[in-house]
């Protein structure tokens, strides 16, 4: 599909979307197409912000009365989202904390001591492994063969009877490829290795099941698709697995009864919160609430396919003008944005950034561009006339 194809729809087909970019104060004076990278910002997280400084100012720790069923519902609502049970789902807030709350809860020092971990996955993920090598892990990288994708026959390969652990990326944060979960889920109930999966690029964008996946371990964030800012994290551990592991990076916060403050050791919660550690960000989990809001209100399937329209217009006008197209064409391989890579594609981000059309770049990709679901036809239009625009200036 062609930008010329979908030139004569000025509104975008999510009939929801024209109301919800009222929402979204950014969208009135700039192009927004980095929901990739950092979703807009919802005017919701502001009166949540407020209302949180409203509680401290006026009931300091009494507070904690309203936050603490408040988290719990956030919780739940990311539940929803991802579609897992009620209650099984915790917030953290980030994703390393929530791998490294999961390496901890692993014994390296017997013979299954294996982290196999992809060439592509996020760095932050790589850090938190590589530094169990100190307590006796052994890192396996699986390589990618082009630099974009990984080969499911390579990953399988890689996990043995050796493997504790595989920790992947449902989707590369580089190429925005998509990881074949199903077949790596069943090669690692086969050798009996954890497979904990990182849903950050897809949670929000890209519909899925935790409970029909075939994997341990679900993490991710809020501050890309769901629109929640900074400073909100989810972890979701299939409940059959997390009563057998008890992580050793935790806090109070993890306790059956945090406000007993007992001494250590300390009696893990038989729920989800028992990945929880320390004094949480409540402000960070509060914010985020109204982005994950405006993704139920919507529907994940629903923004899929809306996405899909657009990435598919992004994608052709792009080759159409003789650019690289590093992300998979087709649809079932890649989760919400397109990359479009060019000579001078690096300057030409900083000119689009500057005149207030915001996307990314990033080396070995070129441009980043990510329709959702407050993205309208006429959004893609002026990314590609002003694009136009600057190539012709660098």
């Amino acid at each position: 599909m062609s930008l010329g194809a979908i030139g004569g729809h000025a509104a975008p087909i999510l009939k929801t979307a024209p109301q919800l970019r009222d929402r979204f104060p950014m969208l009135e004076t700039s192009t927004y197409l980095v929901s990739h990278s950092m979703g807009a910002a919802p005017l919701g997280a502001r009166l949540a912000l407020d209302a949180y400084w409203s509680d401290w100012a006026t009931d300091g720790p009494e507070a904690w009365e309203r936050w603490r069923p408040a988290m719990v519902a956030i919780a739940d609502n990311l539940a929803r989202i991802v579609n897992a049970p009620a209650g099984s789902v915790s917030l953290t807030p980030n994703v390393s904390l929530s791998q490294a709350a999961i390496g901890s809860a692993i014994d390296f020092r017997g013979a299954r001591n294996e982290v196999v971990i992809e060439a592509l996955q996020f760095p932050t993920v790589t850090y938190v492994w590589d530094a169990w090598r100190r307590f006796g892990a052994r890192i396996v990288e699986v390589p990618s063969d082009d630099g974009r994708t990984m080969s499911t026959d390579r990953i399988c390969s890689a996990i043995g009877e050796r493997t504790a652990v595989v920790v992947l990326s449902h989707a590369a944060y580089l190429s925005g490829s998509i990881l074949d979960v199903a077949a790596i889920g069943a090669r690692c109930r086969e050798a009996g290795a954890l497979f904990v999966l990182d849903a950050y690029q897809t949670t929000g964008v890209y519909p899925y099941d935790v409970t029909a996946f075939d994997v341990d371990v679900v993490v991710g964030g809020s501050h890309k698709w769901l629109c929640g800012g900074a400073g909100c994290g989810f972890i979701y551990v299939r409940p059959g697995v997390r009563d057998a592991l008890a992580p050793a990076v935790t806090g109070w916060m993890a306790h059956a009864d945090p406000f007993a403050f007992e001494p250590a050791p300390i009696r893990l919660a038989s729920t989800a919160h028992r990945w929880n550690t320390g004094t949480p960000t409540v402000p960070g989990y509060l914010a985020a609430r109204p982005g994950h809001d405006a993704i139920l209100e919507v529907g994940v399937t629903a923004i899929r396919a809306h996405n899909l329209r657009l990435t598919d217009a992004i994608a052709q006008a792009a080759l159409e003008r003789g650019f690289i197209v590093p992300t998979p064409l087709e649809h079932e391989r890649r989760t919400g944005w397109i990359g479009l890579d060019f000579p001078g594609a690096e300057r030409a981000a900083a000119a689009l950034v500057a005149r207030r059309v915001f996307i990314d770049y990033r080396h070995g990709c070129g441009i980043r561009v990510s329709p959702h679901f407050y993205t309208s036809d006429e959004d893609i239009k002026t990314f590609f006339r002003v694009l136009d625009e600057v190539r012709h200036d660098i």
